[in-house]
């Protein structure tokens, strides 16, 4: 009996071998033997990178939902934009939304097909105070030096918008006329969700009838650091978005003289809830668009390929490893984490209200609804209210096939401007003005050709001079596709 067991199992064991080891070597990463595209000549322009320097010296900060904005910046900024570009200002129609998001419309020879849209977004998120002096340069200098411009927004996301001008400036100046209408959207308010910004102007775009064949914005980079095992970079192209949701944790109990506390106080018991909300993580899930990426990125390492190529056998392996950092750990899970904690008014008074509020990106595939309902769970204390914000809810987006013609067409030009670098897709884990499209346009696509973004929302933001070079020439073969 024991020896048919084990010839039982070792003939299991073989067979399973077998399986994976078939799976293996047929797998494919994806389509890495396109036609060879050949590579375009990275254009120098002299006063881009004084232009951006200038658009970084103007404080557009998006401080919050409810906060005011300095209108003095914005109109500044907007001044800065006519003057730096005048031909745009004369040859293009023109549209203001809420003041300060503007939508240009080029007019094409083709009236009939479907246009472009190119957005980038011109607000920057504040710098901390206390955060000024470790800056190499002040935040807002707008500093050049050598081959670097340093500033808020250098990364997120003026150097877009300052590319798209330029592109779009130098055209002009040649008499180019695009085969059909693009229109130039630029949000004011992407930094605290666009709400002012892209989602009203999506809304005219949609009224208008108007169904982009392509929508271009900030999210996808070209990494050279997370895949050295390849040899070579790698541009990842966002076809997804998480979703995007605010749940509050509210306590509320007797407070008192902070001489004479309770054995739990408002504050204790948020605690509580807050660190059992942190224990666990969300159900893990593998979207399309990470699962392409890993599938295609594999070709560096044949146990890489083994687990991409038996995923119903190596799953859990896999997210192990993704799990291990938090990058890569927020493609797999729907994340949370407390981002704002409020209580007490004095140091002898014991709060009656505790409240703290965790951010969620939430994967597609999931709801807003799954994460409050996890969080109730976790939190599992009658006295703790539970509640989802609904001023900032966004579901997650859908995915654009990398098989659109879209993806394609943007993977060719992407191979133009970066001609060693495999492609790929992912899923972008913030979130962008261009989720307003989804509902209508199912070629939303974010990308944008700058290396291994730096200081992005922390300190020492910057951009390399070759960098926005390579991101107007990017634009300007965009704008003249067909």
């Amino acid at each position: 009996m024991i020896k048919r067991i084990f010839i039982f199992l070792l003939a299991a064991v073989l067979l399973l071998t077998a399986v994976v080891l078939f799976n293996t070597f047929r797998f494919s990463a994806g389509d890495q033997d396109a036609a060879a595209v050949q590579a375009v000549e990275i254009g120098k322009y002299d006063t881009a990178a004084i232009h951006l320097s200038q658009a970084l010296q103007i404080k557009t900060v998006s401080f919050g939902d409810t906060l005011p904005i300095d209108t003095a910046e914005f109109l500044k900024f907007r001044a800065f934009m006519e003057t730096t570009y005048p031909l745009m200002h004369a040859h293009l129609e023109k549209q203001s939304f809420n003041l300060f998001s503007y939508v240009f419309k080029w007019k094409g020879k083709d009236t009939a097909a479907k246009p472009y849209v190119l957005m980038a977004h011109t607000d920057v998120v504040p710098v901390e105070a206390v955060a000024e002096s470790k800056w190499t340069y002040p935040s807002f200098s707008g500093k050049i030096e050598k081959d670097t411009i340093w500033g808020r927004g250098a990364v997120d996301d003026k150097s877009s918008a300052i590319a798209i001008m330029e592109a779009v400036e130098a055209l002009l100046r040649d008499g180019f006329v695009p085969e059909r209408t693009v229109y130039l959207a630029f949000g004011h308010d992407e930094e605290i969700s666009g709400k002012r910004g892209a989602n009203v102007f999506s809304k005219w775009f949609k009224e208008q009838k108007i169904s982009p064949a392509l929508v271009v914005d900030e999210g996808g980079m070209i990494d050279t650091q997370r895949f050295k095992d390849l040899g070579k970079p790698v541009a990842v192209i966002g076809t997804g978005e998480k979703g995007y949701t605010n749940i509050d944790l509210t306590v509320e109990i007797p407070g008192g003289h902070s001489s004479q506390p309770l054995p739990e106080t408002a504050i204790d018991i948020l605690n509580k809830a807050i660190v059992n909300v942190r224990k666990e993580q969300m159900p893990a899930m593998i979207t399309p668009p990470v699962q392409e990426l890993l599938s295609r990125t594999s070709i560096g390492s044949f146990t890489t390929r083994m687990a991409m190529a038996n995923l119903w056998l190596f799953k859990g392996a896999v997210v192990g490893k993704m799990e291990e950092n938090k990058q890569t750990n927020a493609m797999v899970h729907t994340t949370l984490v407390p981002t704002i904690v409020k209580a007490g008014i004095k140091d002898n008074v014991i709060p009656t209200i505790a409240k703290a509020t965790f951010n969620s990106r939430i994967l597609p595939g999931q709801t807003s609804d799954d994460v409050l309902n996890f969080v109730k769970q976790a939190v599992n204390d009658e006295r703790v209210q539970v509640t989802k914000q609904t001023i900032s809810l966004i579901e997650p987006s859908p995915i654009t096939p990398t098989e659109h013609p879209a993806f394609k067409q943007l993977s060719a030009i992407v191979q133009k401007t970066a001609p060693n670098a495999l492609i790929s897709p992912y899923l972008l884990i913030g979130a962008s003005d261009s989720r307003y499209f989804r509902g209508f346009s199912d070629a939303v696509l974010n990308f944008t050709p700058m290396q291994d973004a730096k200081g992005f929302h922390g300190i020492d933001e910057r951009i390399g001079i070759s960098d926005l070079n390579r991101m107007i020439s990017f634009y300007k073969l965009l704008l003249q596709e067909k």
